[in-house]
């Protein structure tokens, strides 16, 4: 056992280093060198003790991406604007952040994991009782290919080995009431396990809460008052998604992956997922596929369509992808995450705001209608009458 001299890339409650050869790693110890959990400029030096690394993968490269900090953005108004540098920094280099201090319980992510895994190793009849009733009907399960992410760059390609099940808003009126948005269709909740409906509704709330936290964080750094997003999520549509990517006994077909290249379709996008191999991938101004390393309980933040839409692409929506997990841990490496995808209300008009807008109002395309950018992403998506890549 011996040291290496490495170089930091990011600090969170997980420190990710470059190693010389090349392989990434995770270091969670305490040492003398560095105590976990410091913030560390770029590019410090530190000891790392060998034995403590678990290397995830042959990788190209990791960003150095610090964290946003929410509990640190509601300490003092200096506080807060650095953590408004820090997102803005994030999303307009990347289109991805990293995200701490967002008050979940501990608890609450553990038996967010605990009944969804029990969920999605039910047997497929028994999770169809909950089938997603039709494409433009994004709630409930839907099983192994059903969909292809992909799809809705208009790129070939075949069903993503994935299982999913989606929710939507857990209060207000549903399609058929009075009130209701167009999308607003109701959940669909299985019988087991027992506790899946109030974890879900209880994690789905926090998400909310989150969700507008950075809408405000983002508002400010682009001038605005922090609460100018608010009136355009009072009926909002997001959703939220576990994902189950199950072991691969056999190689995935050309062009197959957990889940094909992609775009978000809304604002932001908030991403839990266990740290196992064949994870999240964001694609690099310079083309470069990076890995974004994810715990349970620090959370991603990838920016959507609507947002590159409002800020004219001085935040862009983040090409992403899960990938297939290496061939040697593939047969018995299974992988599960949530994604909370915030979308706005139905009939929001999505238009560059004041500080990005053009200055020829002739150069200015028609808006796009929120609600119709997602019932048409949602349809493109889906594999029913799709021609598959060879």
């Amino acid at each position: 056992m011996r040291w290496s001299r490495v170089s930091a890339r990011s600090i969170t409650d997980v420190i990710e280093v470059l190693i010389p050869a090349g392989e990434v790693a995770i270091w969670t110890p305490v040492t003398p060198a560095s105590p976990a959990g410091v913030a560390l400029p770029f590019g410090t030096s530190i000891l790392l003790w060998e034995p403590h690394c678990r290397f995830v993968r042959q990788s190209s490269r990791v960003l150095a991406i610090p964290p946003v900090d929410l509990l640190e953005a509601s300490r003092d108004p200096e506080s807060r604007a650095r953590q408004i540098e820090l997102l803005d920094t994030a999303c307009s280099r990347t289109g991805y952040a990293l995200l701490t201090g967002h008050r979940i319980p501990t608890s609450l992510l553990t038996e967010l994991y605990s009944v969804s895994r029990q969920f999605f190793l039910l047997s497929d009849d028994e999770k169809a009782a909950v089938r997603q009733p039709a494409p433009e009907q994004v709630r409930g399960w839907t099983g192994l290919g059903s969909e292809g992410m992909a799809y809705s760059l208009d790129e070939e390609s075949h069903g993503d080995l994935k299982e999913k099940m989606d929710i939507g808003p857990v209060s207000g009126p549903t399609v058929g009431q009075p009130g209701a948005s167009p999308m607003a269709y109701p959940n669909l909740w299985p019988r087991f396990p027992e506790r899946f409906r109030a974890v879900w509704e209880d994690y789905y709330r926090h998400m909310q809460r989150v969700g507008a936290e950075l809408l405000s964080l983002a508002a400010e750094g682009f001038g605005l008052p922090p609460d100018h997003f608010a009136p355009m999520f009072d009926t909002e549509m997001s959703m939220l998604r576990g994902l189950y990517f199950p072991p691969q006994p056999e190689p995935p077909l050309a062009h197959q992956a957990r889940a094909g290249i992609h775009t978000d379709y809304g604002a932001f996008t908030v991403v839990s997922a266990e740290s196992s191999p064949g994870g999240l991938q964001v694609l690099d101004p310079d083309g470069e596929w990076l890995e974004v390393t994810t715990t349970p309980a620090t959370l991603v933040v990838l920016t959507g369509d609507l947002l590159a839409e409002w800020t004219g692409d001085h935040w862009p929506a983040t090409l992403h992808r899960t990938a297939n997990p290496p061939r040697s841990v593939a047969f018995d490496s299974s992988r599960l995450s949530f994604a909370f995808y915030q979308h706005p209300n139905f009939d929001v008009s999505v238009a560059a705001l004041p500080p990005f807008a053009a200055s020829d109002p002739t150069a200015v395309p028609d808006p796009l209608r929120a609600g119709d950018h997602l019932a048409e992403k949602y349809v493109r998506q889906t594999t029913f009458g799709r021609r598959t890549a060879d």
